[in-house]
């Protein structure tokens, strides 16, 4: 019998951008799961799990860590739960280490059924809150990518969402793109809204659709953020040549964690004419998603059983 069959099924519950990621390694696994509905307002998902559309469902994947409150009510339910850590969803439990923390800290040790991580450095935190992890890293299809040229004219892409402008160290890359005004910087994801004072050669991209594109048309990769685990899109641009700087230190990535380091390594990039050849062939062989998938499905059985 596989993982989840119609009575025995398996629900992808959090973050809405990593979906596709995981039900694409989940495939590859031959393990089937749905995605609960993206709810907007406090308590929709309790109202989920007393109601009849969770009754198909033995199992709960919380893409991101799961809530204390949330993790009670569904093994109240006689669900199981996966809890698979992302990066962000751990700043919570860092930041002021209360009563309360504590208890839900104990709730997530002793309530989860399997505790995945989807890199070394959030292993490493969450061990420091006492909670122990598996790793699995949520590889996207994008970075099965071939080298290509660099552009005729440089280009950096950065990435923020239009609320988290200072968190993903956008003040910098405008003082960057201040710096070198001669080169486009294009960013992803953002529409740029709220912004005022934006350098001249700062593009926005929003929710682009061809990152493939946007790669081939990149020199460079910047990612500076205030924590993160270990980034898809630093992987991607790498597999696709580019360069990249990172305030994590990354082999074949150049690392800065300020204006003066990122300006440094951003001058010596923009003199290279060649792909980050070296980088791309780290991330193939290093970064296996098929192999990933195999880990899913050896881990899931162990915690789970129903093969």
């Amino acid at each position: 019998m596989a993982i989840a069959d119609k009575n025995k099924g398996i629900i992808i519950k959090g973050n809405d951008n990593w979906r596709p990621v995981l039900l694409n390694i989940m495939a590859k696994a031959g393990i089937g799961a749905d995605s609960m509905e993206l709810f907007t307002r406090r308590g929709q998902s309790t109202i989920w799990l007393f109601s009849r559309k969770s009754s198909p469902y033995r199992i709960i994947y919380h893409l991101g860590g799961c809530g204390a409150l949330f993790c009670i009510l569904a093994r109240l339910r006689g669900k199981r739960i996966v809890s698979h850590w992302i990066g962000t969803d751990i700043m919570h439990y860092q930041r002021k280490f209360t009563l309360a923390k504590r208890l839900s800290i104990w709730v997530l040790r002793h309530f989860v059924d399997l505790q995945l991580a989807d890199s070394e450095i959030i292993q490493e935190e969450l061990r420091g809150l006492g909670i122990e992890t598996h790793l699995l890293r949520l590889l996207p299809q994008a970075i099965v990518a071939e080298v290509s040229p660099l552009p005729e004219k440089p280009a950096v892409l950065s990435y923020w969402d239009d609320t988290r402008f200072g968190f993903y160290g956008g003040p910098i890359v405008f003082a960057l793109a201040r710096a070198f005004p001669e080169v486009k910087f294009f960013i992803a994801r953002a529409t740029g809204k709220d912004l005022s004072d934006v350098p001249a050669n700062v593009q926005f991209l929003g929710l682009a659709k061809d990152m493939p594109k946007i790669y081939r048309e990149s020199t460079c990769f910047i990612r500076l953020p205030e924590h993160d685990g270990l980034s898809a899109m630093v992987l991607e641009a790498m597999a696709n040549g580019r360069y990249v700087i990172y305030n994590k230190k990354c082999p074949f990535a150049s690392y800065a964690t300020d204006f003066d380091s990122a300006r440094k390594a951003l001058g010596e990039i923009l003199r290279i004419r060649r792909p980050n050849t070296e980088g791309a062939a780290y991330i193939k062989r290093t970064f296996n998603i098929e192999g990933e998938a195999v880990r899913l499905r050896e881990l899931m059985e162990q915690a789970f059983g129903g093969i």
